[in-house]
């Protein structure tokens, strides 16, 4: 929304430059009363777009450690299951919740067969020290093309985690967690 709003007054201010080249003497100029007071809209304008822009970059940088939503999938016996992750994407089932410095014997769900599955757990904040987790188990089919894998998963501190999962360094899904103390 801020990317639109920015674009917009940019567009405003192309248009009064272009009035500007074209027509300066025309309506949309002449309600100007000062001389300086066209030039101050067009830097108004400018600024105000160019602050709309940074917000829109925070706003998507925080938009990537946002925690996952939990979603509702149905296996193929018909029971509903709970899951943090995206739909069609990746998720991991949603049963307790994740404290640092324990294991957790999980399942991962992806929609789509895939063949050689790869974990990388982040922490928010060290995006340095990434852990990868290789997935041995094959997968078995938990809905119409979903498939589910079990995982062993362990935090080595509390905070926001991101689990990346990919497939031959294709990126199948992202899940943003909160790992308790």
């Amino acid at each position: 929304m801020y990317l639109v709003l920015g674009c917009l007054l940019l567009g405003i201010v192309g248009v009064f430059l272009i009035a500007g080249r074209v027509a300066p003497q025309s309506e949309l100029l002449n309600s100007f009363k000062k001389t300086n007071s066209f030039r101050n809209i067009l830097i108004t304008l400018t600024v105000i777009s160019g602050i709309l822009f940074i917000l829109n970059y925070v706003v998507v940088k925080n938009e990537e450690w946002r925690e996952s939503a939990i979603i509702q999938v149905e296996n193929d016996e018909g029971e509903i299951e709970l899951f943090q992750g995206e739909k069609n994407e990746a998720a991991i089932a949603f049963n307790k919740t994740f404290k640092a410095k324990k294991e957790y014997q999980t399942s991962l769900l992806v929609w789509g067969h895939h063949e050689n599955l790869i974990i990388f757990l982040e922490k928010k904040g060290e995006e340095d020290s990434v852990e990868q987790i290789e997935v041995k188990n094959g997968l078995s089919r938990f809905t119409q093309g979903a498939y589910s894998v079990p995982i062993i998963l362990s935090f080595k501190e509390a905070g926001l985690w991101k689990i990346t999962v990919e497939d031959n360094r294709e990126r199948v899904g992202d899940i943003v967690i909160e790992v308790d103390k």
